[in-house]
């Protein structure tokens, strides 16, 4: 099993959120959020630097336009930078387009949709719709966050420590998508400590 983090831990600057985590986390989830000329050229300056670090990566596409989603796909494809999966939402259109192998669909709080691998997102599915049970051996990366019943990405809590206890398995990403890095890295050292 992979433990990562978000590269949103001090802002968007990959580089420098990776460099926190480094020799904590096994991956870093590079947050990708719109894909434009500006984008593309801040995540070209950060890539020679990210590969430097002893850290893999996933990607988060686009979450605003399956024309930005797709468009931040290839060319992470073409750069030739090393990825483990690449995480989308099901946008509008999103089936019409022909994604790289390594694409994995992301369950939301309001929907749920099959695609043959899966980056289930535990948060949303107790804060919204359930992944049905015959999903689940289609999951290749588990989102985790803590919830108050009404809100994603806080600390990790006990009781939804103890729901992803069942998911855990040798060769599943588990990325922490919590928005700060002490929390983030809290939530790796208890998983990492976890009896398997």
């Amino acid at each position: 099993m992979k433990l990562g983090t978000t590269s949103w831990l001090t802002g968007e600057n990959f580089l420098d959120n990776a460099r926190l985590v480094e020799g904590r986390a096994d991956f870093v989830e590079l947050l990708v959020y719109t894909w434009n000329q500006s984008m593309q050229a801040k995540v070209t300056s950060w890539l020679d630097g990210l590969a430097a670090l002893n850290l893999e990566y996933t990607l988060h596409l686009p979450t605003d336009r399956t024309e930005n989603a797709l468009a931040a796909a290839e060319f992470f494809v073409d750069s030739g930078f090393p990825l483990l999966n690449m995480t989308l939402h099901p946008l509008p259109g999103w089936r019409k387009v022909h994604w790289p192998d390594l694409m994995a669909l992301e369950n939301l709080i309001d929907r749920v949709v099959f695609h043959s691998r899966l980056t289930f997102d535990l948060t949303h599915s107790l804060l919204g719709r359930a992944l049905p049970v015959h999903y689940h051996p289609h999951i290749v990366e588990l989102h985790l966050s803590g919830t108050d019943g009404h809100t994603d990405h806080l600390p990790l809590d006990d009781v939804t420590l103890r729901r992803a206890c069942p998911f855990l398995r040798e060769e599943l990403l588990v990325c922490f998508e919590i928005f700060d890095p002490e929390d983030a890295l809290a939530a790796i050292d208890r998983v990492r400590a976890l009896p398997f």
